[in-house]
């Protein structure tokens, strides 16, 4: 009598290995709380820290971030639209370009020297073709107006519906450390395992996953 066996040394693994392995989802969820339960402490404690100095330096009284925030709503005059989208759009958009505007000079002239061995790939791409780059460009720049942008106006529809996003009084303090512990680990989910259940898609995350390591290997 003979037993056939087969080496499934080869073999790739299957969805369930990989959901129980060390990698798998429950282990990053973990880990994701971790960092984020870590994360949320810390922002607790300073943020208690930074209110004391600032109410000190000041002078102010009361909540002072209440404050801040009456300041600036009464500079808008109410109106609220106008304050959401300066506030999730332009307030973004200019710490992202102005950071990286920076790092796009060091890439384009390689100067100043100290930065450029930070780098991810030091000896590569340096300068940057710049072919290459405007075509990283214009596809950020499509992304960040159409796909962000469109983001944003159904946020705002979805938080109108929910309540008032921009009124004049702000939510507690820990209110907001909740919502912040909640969405970072929902994004955890949705960003990296969200994509297994649609399946027609692969092809179409693969493509853009693709696309992002090929504008990555510029830096």
């Amino acid at each position: 009598m003979t037993v056939e066996t087969s080496d499934t040394r080869g073999a790739a693994p299957t969805r369930s290995s990989r959901q129980e392995g060390p990698g798998g989802l429950w282990d990053s969820v973990k880990k994701a709380a971790v960092v984020i339960g870590s994360g949320i402490l810390f922002l607790a404690a300073f943020g208690n820290s930074l209110t004391w100095h600032l109410q000190r330096f000041w002078g102010a009284s009361g909540d002072f971030w209440q404050n801040m925030w009456t300041k600036v709503y009464v500079g808008f005059e109410g109106h609220e639209t106008a304050l959401f989208y300066l506030g999730s759009m332009l307030v973004p958009t200019l710490a992202f370009w102005g950071t990286n505007c920076l790092l796009l000079l060091v890439d384009t002239t390689g100067k100043p020297s100290f930065i450029t061995r930070y780098r991810i790939q030091p000896d590569k791409n340096n300068p940057v073709d710049p072919d290459r780059l405007r075509h990283v460009l214009k596809t950020v720049l499509f992304n960040y107006v159409f796909i962000s942008g469109s983001m944003v106006v159904v946020a705002r529809s979805l938080m109108t519906m929910s309540g008032n996003p921009c009124g004049p009084e702000l939510p507690a303090f820990h209110w907001a450390l909740a919502e912040l512990a909640f969405f970072s680990l929902l994004e955890e989910f949705m960003f990296y395992y969200s994509h297994s259940p649609f399946g027609g898609l692969s092809v179409f995350i693969e493509k853009l996953i693709f696309t992002h390591h090929c504008h990555l290997v510029l830096r």
